[in-house]
């Protein structure tokens, strides 16, 4: 696997070398675009709007449009703003319970460059014993991007964090009034969480809409029918429904422990 940048971890006058590989990977098929008649592949074309001319790579530059005006901004532009930096920055360090799951993004495995190995063991285990996250800024892809990161089994993951500006407030999503259920109807669905809970393996879970997608591709491959779907159009419960349905639930639980 490539790595997908290569630079520094500075936290202040220790200047760590680094590689980051992308901790997620795309598991959905490929899809192709074909010409219809005949199945053969086709190609996209970048033209100039002006004078339908066809561009290559070296004919487009990088530009920002203000005020109806297209400014050009070069490969130095972007070095004197500091978007080519190399470097991941650590601002601070934090409790991760303080950190919103809202900001999580994109994590990246961290891997340490030829003469770092010493210093990258001391960091990973120092996170481990202090149980703290780093708080990070870096540029990738020529964007500046906020971070954390942390151990976990035996690396360093840099997880990438929104902004706060692009997580939409609280404030600008409107609820209807709710109204004030019963306390009992509120212990009711407490106990029927505390019934169902267990401790969470992610490999428990599996794209379902996924496999069943590729087992569709895999029957055409064949030239073999279709499985057909049995589809049940969910309903919502009348409200007069909602608790005695919560129980029902909950007695069904609490009959499984006893069979168990």
């Amino acid at each position: 696997m490539r790595a997908s940048w290569n630079g520094y971890v500075r936290m202040g006058d220790l200047i760590l070398p680094v590689r980051l590989y992308s901790a997620i990977r795309a598991v959905t098929p490929h899809f192709v675009r074909l010409h219809a008649k005949d199945h053969s592949p086709i190609t996209y074309v970048v033209r100039c709007q002006k004078d339908g001319e066809e561009l290559k790579s070296e004919d487009i530059i990088r530009a920002v449009e203000i005020g109806g005006r297209y400014i050009e901004v070069s490969e130095t532009d972007l070095q004197k703003s500091g978007l080519a930096e190399k470097n991941i920055t650590v601002r601070q360090f934090s409790e991760p319970e303080t950190i919103n799951p809202m900001y999580y993004d994109k994590p990246y495995y961290i891997v340490p460059g030829k003469g770092g190995e010493l210093a990258y063991t001391i960091l990973r285990q120092a996170f481990v014993k202090s149980h703290k996250v780093a708080v990070v800024t870096y540029v990738l892809y020529e964007k500046e991007h906020l971070g954390i990161i942390h151990a976990h089994e035996g690396i360093l993951i840099l997880q990438q964090l929104r902004f706060a500006e692009q997580v939409v407030p609280r404030g600008e999503i409107q609820t209807p009034t709710l109204p004030q259920p019963a306390p009992a109807h509120i212990d009711t669905a407490a106990k029927l969480m505390e019934r169902y809970d267990s401790s969470f393996y992610i490999e428990d879970y599996r794209n379902e809409q996924l496999d069943m997608l590729n087992e569709l591709i895999d029957r055409k491959a064949k030239s073999l029918p279709p499985k057909k779907q049995q589809q049940i159009a969910p309903k919502t419960t009348p409200e007069e429904d909602v608790v005695p349905t919560l129980r029902s639930l909950l007695a069904d639980k609490q009959a499984e422990l006893h069979e168990v």
